[in-house]
């Protein structure tokens, strides 16, 4: 008598998880929890032309190419115009509803930064000095080309540093001083590393 009973309760139990299941399943559809809405090509593709022909009156925008790539859509423009033929590549969400134009690999990037970290603490141990005002264009393309790192570069010739850097010989700026030669105007990374005998 117990087992019967021991066996209807588990034969209770099943058929009420079985129910649950099934309630689970066809109520997933309608709540959205796994469904993925993508846009066709011919969607993503007019609606590609139409917000480029509507920013840039007078142009033509064809689509050169469309591929996928992760979970984006790669596409070339032709954009023909007045002033000639661009081509520009931008990104598509699969389900067409953003867009995005520079996208930045993260791989790519924490590499470039370990890369520039790396050449800034060589030239840094080298002696390098990199001589600047906080408000000068070329400056400020100097730091940009080494990054946040660099602070420990550069010398500021504001204020009172003004004559110090006179002294030092610093007609112009950005002026770069390695091995005791100045350097004038911003340089690149690889310059800057050839210069100095830093490897990147």
């Amino acid at each position: 008598m117990v087992n019967k009973i021991a066996s209807k309760k588990v034969l209770l139990v099943i058929t009420i998880a079985i129910i649950a299941i099934i309630s689970i399943f066809f109520a997933i559809p309608k709540t959205g929890l796994l469904t993925f809405s993508f846009a066709s090509k011919q969607e993503i593709e007019s609606k590609v032309k139409e917000i480029f022909e509507l920013s840039n009156p007078g142009t033509t925008i064809e689509i050169a190419s469309f591929s996928e790539e992760g979970e984006l859509y790669k596409i070339l423009i032709k954009a023909t115009g007045s002033l000639g033929t661009n081509y520009m590549e931008i990104y598509i969400t699969k389900d067409g509803k953003y867009l995005i134009q520079n996208p930045i690999s993260i791989e790519a990037s924490i590499e470039n930064i370990k890369r520039l970290n790396k050449l800034v603490d060589c030239l840094y141990e080298k002696g390098v000095r990199i001589y600047g005002l906080s408000n000068d264009t070329g400056t400020l393309l100097q730091f940009n080309v080494l990054g946040r790192s660099s602070t420990k570069l550069f010398v500021l010739c504001d204020g009172d540093m003004l004559q110090q850097c006179i002294n030092a010989g610093i007609e112009e700026v950005p002026s770069i001083v390695i091995n005791g030669v100045i350097y004038k105007g911003a340089k690149t990374a690889d310059w800057l590393a050839e210069q100095a005998g830093c490897k990147i």
